[in-house]
């Protein structure tokens, strides 16, 4: 199978549009294309249309596709995030040519009424990585899929030669729940931060933004590993950055959530807790038995080689996309 693959990096090597890209490419045939949509210049790719409900969605140019597909004719079209869509017109194109067009949401449910809401129906196949969300568009009549976040364990990997200097690692932005727990954390372990923001809370210099194999060191850097499960907007929802530091290695810990046990076990594969109290109290249950600590991380990662990679979600969709393309040969 041929796919066409739109995708942008904001976050560098270690940007899951990226490695979803690198991943697909070792299952089937494929062309990608950088639409170069957070390089601070104007994308060749994309443009706005003048409807104010569409600021945030990001059309792929008519003429660039047609040209492209002058030279390439992909038996699917994927549009993978970053708010993207084929225009309707060439979503109506690529029907006519038997070419199946495939959306992926990787920010939902925050952007399902910015961006997903409008573009969803377009598309022959939708994705979207938040459960609670299948009921937002099922609402607007999208029989949306659920394709949940993965690791790429080739490039996310446990190092052996960094050594772990912290007792917890957090990797990510600032925001209040978080820095509730580092000030609380703080007063118990030595505790690593990673991301941009953390200076305007006067928690420099032990912050800095880590992006490509500088990403998977610093998941290498701690013990364990804190997942904070709420979004931007207040949602609770599986985080990749949990598949990521479970595919380094290192023990995780993360709030209890049914949702979360669909992917791994609480107590055997992964550390829950519902509350920084207790999360303070299982952190001293563990750090000091290093075997503990171990005997999780590895059964955690033996759960993500088997189920949670970026190769079997590519699988799936794959998989999908045969079948939608036999329907229409009928």
């Amino acid at each position: 199978m041929k796919v066409l693959h739109f995708g942008s990096y904001w976050m560098g090597g270690n940007d899951i549009v990226a490695l979803m890209a690198k991943d697909l490419k070792g299952v089937t045939e494929a062309k990608i294309v950088d639409t170069e949509l957070y390089t601070g210049r104007p994308s060749p790719w994309l443009h706005k249309d003048s409807d104010p409900e569409h600021q945030a969605v990001n059309w792929i140019n008519d003429d660039k596709m047609l040209e492209l597909m002058a030279n390439y004719t992909p038996d699917a079209v994927v549009c993978n995030a970053g708010g993207m869509s084929l225009t309707p017109d060439m979503h109506r194109e690529l029907r006519r040519r038997g070419i199946v067009t495939v959306g992926i949401a990787l920010s939902d449910p925050d952007v399902f009424a910015a961006q997903g809401q409008h573009y969803a129906s377009l598309f022959d196949l939708y994705y979207t990585n938040a459960e609670v969300s299948i009921a937002q568009y099922e609402a607007i009549g999208v029989k949306a899929r659920l394709l949940p976040f993965a690791a790429s364990p080739e490039f996310h990997r446990p190092m052996p030669s960094v050594k772990k200097i912290y007792d917890v690692i957090i990797v990510g932005h600032p925001r209040a729940d978080r820095l509730a727990a580092v000030k609380e954390l703080d007063k118990h372990f030595n505790v690593g931060l990673y991301g941009k923001g953390w200076k305007r809370w006067g928690l420099i210099p032990r912050s800095r933004q880590v992006n490509g194999v500088e990403h998977v060191k610093a998941l290498n850097t701690g013990r364990a590993y804190i997942s904070f499960s709420k979004t931007v907007a207040g949602f609770i929802n599986v985080k990749v950055g949990l598949f990521e530091a479970v595919a380094c290695g290192t023990a995780v810990f993360t709030e209890e959530f049914p949702e979360m046990e669909k992917y791994f076990e609480y107590g055997t594969e992964i550390v829950g807790y519902s509350s920084l109290e207790e999360l303070v109290h299982k952190l001293k249950n563990y750090l000091p038995h290093p075997s503990k600590l171990t005997t999780l991380a590895e059964n955690a990662r033996a759960r993500l080689l088997r189920d949670h990679t970026w190769v079997q979600r590519w699988e799936q969709v794959l998989g999908d996309v045969e079948v939608r393309r036999r329907g229409t040969r009928r």
